[in-house]
């Protein structure tokens, strides 16, 4: 923390996402908590995130052409100038229904994608180092994962006494701060010979990404876990506020004290992180992925015990939590460096879009598929069952990645 607050352009861009996440964390889980108050279904719920979801895997590819092609800084700009007239329009038109919610996050959600992808292919280009690298990454996930803890708890309490719509006034200020930090950043853009002329151009400069990511075989094979692991972390995502909503009667507080845990847990793997550098990124990896499993399965064996003082549920939820975010927290900034040292600048952002895309593929498969699930099946064997298929993408996955040279990669 030290560093950051003397380094101008470390505390420039920790503002950044400071503002950036001040309120829409927040706002995003009081619109998915007014849906879920509103329905009482789990699929209704899951609807409105995998709708969102489907959208963004839509139009990655787009953006990360854009991402590639265009001034970094001035689409930053955009994305934040964009999300600022999404909010204005929501404010003013007269409908508050599950479609209304839904639009509303989709147009909020394009915005984040393309404010994102940019940051992620623009990090090598403001860092000095790669140590810095590390620094920028590990910013955006702590202050990303402090807001969320934070954010649980007050969406439960804003919704007591204030609708979205109002919420959505403070969420402008905070775009309109990060649009000030963004102008104070200075971006090393590159220069690419690169033609602009038709669709197949374009179409051939993403297989030129296909081709050089071809031979990332690592890449692609944890690329191809993360697959697994977002379907099935799809259980985590629409169960829990689902169950705890059934069990408390729409409780907002216990769900809020229960979700907050999970950025806990990514806060304090971050730190454990700049601790395990010495350790080989595929073993950390490793060991992270299989604590994801064997917490899908904790919360199988807490559901199947049928306890009934309140306390200790919300204990154990809270604790299981607590873990999973502390083993997805550890492999996230190691993860994210690894690919922008291995992967060469000036196609960054198609090849985040593609990762993004792959990994994210499934995740609204799973939304929906666990929605139906849990409105239909007992979860305790809906996590029993997740819990063991995790263990076994995990297994097959990395007995791949044991076998690739590990002498073509940057580390």
């Amino acid at each position: 923390m030290k560093k950051i607050l003397t380094n101008n352009k470390l505390l420039t861009i920790f503002l950044m996402f400071l503002f950036g996440n001040l309120s829409s964390a927040t706002l995003t889980f009081m619109i998915s908590w007014t849906v879920l108050k509103q329905t009482h279904q789990a699929s209704q719920f899951a609807l409105i995130s995998t709708i969102s979801s489907v959208v963004m895997l839509v139009t990655m590819p787009l953006v990360g052409i854009i991402v590639d092609k265009y001034n970094h800084k001035k689409l930053l700009l955009v994305a934040q100038c964009f999300s600022i007239f999404v909010l204005l329009i929501f404010i003013i038109q007269p409908f508050q229904n599950l479609l209304a919610y839904i639009l509303f996050s989709v147009g909020l959600d394009l915005g984040d994608l393309l404010f994102s992808i940019t940051m992620y292919a623009s990090v090598k280009s403001l860092s000095e180092e790669k140590q810095e690298m590390s620094q920028i990454n590990g910013i955006e996930q702590g202050v990303g994962a402090l807001f969320a803890i934070i954010s649980p708890g007050l969406a439960g309490v804003f919704l007591t006494f204030i609708t979205v719509k109002s919420f959505s006034w403070l969420e402008i200020f905070c775009e309109a701060v990060v649009i000030l930090m963004v102008l104070r950043l200075n971006f090393k853009e590159k220069k690419t010979v690169r033609k602009k002329t038709d669709k197949e151009d374009e179409k051939s400069s993403y297989k030129t990404v296909f081709k050089l990511l071809k031979k990332k075989s690592a890449l692609l094979i944890i690329v191809g876990i993360l697959i697994a692991l977002n379907f099935l972390l799809g259980s985590i995502n629409v169960g829990i506020p689902f169950m705890l909503n059934h069990r408390f009667h729409g409780n907002t507080i216990i769900l809020g004290i229960v979700q907050l845990t999970f950025p806990a847990g990514i806060i304090v793997g971050s730190f454990l992180t700049q601790k395990l550098q010495k350790y080989f990124i595929f073993k950390v990896l490793k060991i992270s992925y299989f604590s994801c499993a064997f917490v899908i399965l904790g919360f199988g064996i807490v559901l199947a015990l049928m306890l009934k003082n309140m306390i200790v549920i919300v204990a154990c939820l809270a604790l299981l939590m607590l873990l999973i975010g502390l083993s997805l927290g550890i492999s996230r900034v190691p993860m994210m460096t690894f690919a922008q040292n291995n992967i060469p600048e000036e196609i960054q952002g198609r090849a985040f879009t593609i990762i993004d895309t792959s990994a994210q593929i499934l995740a609204p498969v799973g939304l929906m598929f666990y929605g139906l699930l849990f409105d239909h099946f007992q979860g305790q064997w809906i996590y029993l069952i997740s819990g063991v298929l995790m263990i076994l993408a995990i297994t097959i996955g990395f007995r791949f990645v044991d076998k690739v040279d590990k002498e073509d990669y940057v580390f």
